[in-house]
């Protein structure tokens, strides 16, 4: 069994993400993921920037979990809490 991503949020340059998880023992988590240095040459690829510009590459393995908590909600007020681009773009 694996994660489950219940939601994603994408840093303003598009370079790194946080994934809130369920994780198969049912509690969630979240988890930091940042492009490779790989280009992707791909056109047809999802990870396209909105701009028209491809990022540097495509999403890395995400890293270890930040924490163990109860609630989805409780999760991602942690990484609110945590990761400075996430918590000043939710700053309003």
């Amino acid at each position: 069994m694996t994660d489950v991503v219940l939601t994603t949020h994408e840093s303003p340059d598009a370079r790194e993400r946080v994934l809130i998880v369920r994780r198969p023992d049912g509690l969630c988590s979240y988890l930091r993921q940042w492009r490779s240095l790989v280009m992707n040459d791909d056109p047809d690829s999802p990870i396209f920037d909105r701009g028209g510009a491809p990022p540097e590459g495509e999403w890395g393995l995400p890293g270890p979990y930040c924490g163990v908590y109860d609630t989805p909600e409780t999760a991602e007020a942690e990484a609110m809490g945590r990761v400075p681009w996430l918590a000043q773009r939710n700053d309003c």
